[in-house]
């Protein structure tokens, strides 16, 4: 398994996101966050990052050998 997957783009979004997210926290907070509502925001940013990285971009087959036009499943 690659480090970024079969979609790089959003892969490297999705890095981006958590890592701001986690220098946000060391230069805001200082460490972690100390009230609810930053825990909050602070998940809530790690799964969107997370969600970038797991994500398939739109032009991105994983078929072995894709074709041009769409065959029926047999």
């Amino acid at each position: 398994m690659s480090l970024l997957g079969s979609s790089p783009i959003t892969s490297i979004l999705g890095y981006v996101v958590i890592g701001a997210t986690v220098v946000q926290q060391v230069f805001t907070t200082g460490g972690l966050p100390s009230t609810a509502e930053a825990w909050f925001q602070s998940i809530i940013q790690i799964v969107v990052g997370i969600s970038l990285r797991m994500t398939k971009d739109q032009n991105v087959s994983n078929a072995p050998s894709p074709t041009i036009t769409a065959q029926p499943v047999k």
